[in-house]
């Protein structure tokens, strides 16, 4: 299951869901969807006690904000309903990576009349774009927009399906096939480097670059530790937040960066998404130029050395390129290579992320504040102190 989030065409596919509380409304709700939209499905969905909380967490992820709707909605069997929108409207939004989002407002008016007439700002959600409905429809039913649009009827029949699942993943992943084509689904993600055997050989680590930190409970990551990094610089530090994902009834280290966070440039990892491609694997990876020149930065700034294996894979990538200045020597001359993926950086409007300058004037405080606000409400004041007391011993150890 390949879903391409790139695809600035909507569908037109869109849900309701009437959570377990507002079900006395169902009728009145149920019948003005009807007269606004068609109908093509409707589930009544069960999750168990065990589980129904994590799986909130995962589907709004954030825990705090998991068990507050549970408190104010339910969380025992809701509604699901499954729409099309014959005439849409829409409103633009941007999005983190400085692009448009479409918001369907029929959608949108629909969702606050519903929870005007419950009296509950949670009681109906409902998804507002092609993202989300392709967000929520993989993670409850497992299967992306158009594969839905396809097998589902043109109009509803009147009956409620009864759905007893969890979300998928809720107790591990069958293999890093099934957790890519759910990632692909639901996230703007790439697996930075080191993917050639991908899915069916795994690095000892991953290294993946999101959108935000919503990848974390849509795959289930449990949060190892943010490991503070000193950068080559020894100037500036940035967060990288070890994550642990079950696969194949194995524990699979990911390490999580985000934009924003500066490991790369801001626009260079924005760029970074706008510009992925769909390895015939079935996983995001960046293109081949930002392959390059990526693996190339993080072998300079972050590693400060070029190895023989980085030399090698730089040397058939730049020949894949059709860069005729790079030799099979090249990489060797680390102060030329420096230079070379410098000039590249500025002709592109890139920065280097590891400098004072760099950190001074990119807002580090707020970049680390966010990060651990996050850290605050998925895993508690006693992991934030603990993490926040490995990062001062860091410091102290350098000065």
């Amino acid at each position: 299951m390949n879903i391409n989030l790139d695809d600035n065409k909507e569908s037109g596919f869109y849900l309701f869901i009437i959570w377990e509380k507002s079900r006395k409304k169902t009728d009145l709700v149920l019948g003005d969807i009807k007269k606004k939209f068609v109908i093509r499905e409707v589930y009544d969905v069960i999750w168990s006690k065990k589980y129904a909380i994590d799986n909130l967490k995962r589907f709004y992820g954030s825990m705090a904000t998991a068990q507050q709707k549970a408190d104010m909605t339910g969380a025992g069997p809701f509604l699901l309903i499954l729409v099309t929108d014959p005439n849409p409207k829409f409103r633009e939004e941007k999005t983190v990576l400085n692009d448009t989002n479409l918001i369907n407002t029929n959608v949108y008016d629909a969702k606050m009349l519903y929870r005007e007439w419950i009296d509950n700002d949670y009681a109906v959600h409902g998804s507002l774009s092609d993202k989300e409905t392709n967000h929520d429809v993989t993670l409850l039913l497992r299967k992306n927009i158009n594969e839905l649009d396809k097998e589902l009827p043109k109009n509803w029949d009147g009956s409620i399906k009864k759905l007893e699942s969890e979300l998928i993943g809720y107790d591990g992943w069958n293999d890093m096939k099934q957790l890519f084509s759910i990632l692909n689904g639901t996230s703007n993600y790439v697996i930075l480097r080191n993917f050639e055997n991908f899915p069916e050989k795994i690095s000892r680590d991953v290294d993946i670059l999101a959108e935000n930190l919503e990848i974390i409970p849509v795959i289930n990551a449990e949060i190892d530790s943010p490991r503070t990094i000193n950068t080559m610089s020894h100037t500036m530090f940035h967060i990288q937040i070890g994550l642990n994902v079950k696969i194949d009834n194995e524990t699979i280290s990911f390490d999580l960066r985000i934009v924003g966070d500066s490991y790369y440039d801001d626009k260079w990892s924005q760029d970074i998404l706008k510009r992925r491609v769909l390895n015939p694997n079935g996983f995001y990876t960046p293109c081949k130029e930002d392959y390059f020149y990526t693996l190339l930065y993080h072998a300079i700034f972050h590693k400060g050395i070029i190895s023989d294996r980085y030399n090698k894979r730089l040397v058939d990538l730049a020949a894949e390129l059709e860069i005729k200045e790079i030799s099979k020597d090249f990489f060797y001359d680390f102060k030329k290579s420096r230079d070379f993926l410098k000039k590249y950086m500025r002709r592109m409007g890139y920065h280097d992320t590891t400098s004072l300058q760099y950190k001074t004037f990119h807002y580090e405080l707020f970049r680390l504040t966010r990060v651990s606000i996050f850290l605050l409400k998925n895993r508690g004041i006693k992991f934030f102190f603990e993490a926040a007391q490995h990062k001062i011993k860091i410091i102290f150890s350098k000065s």
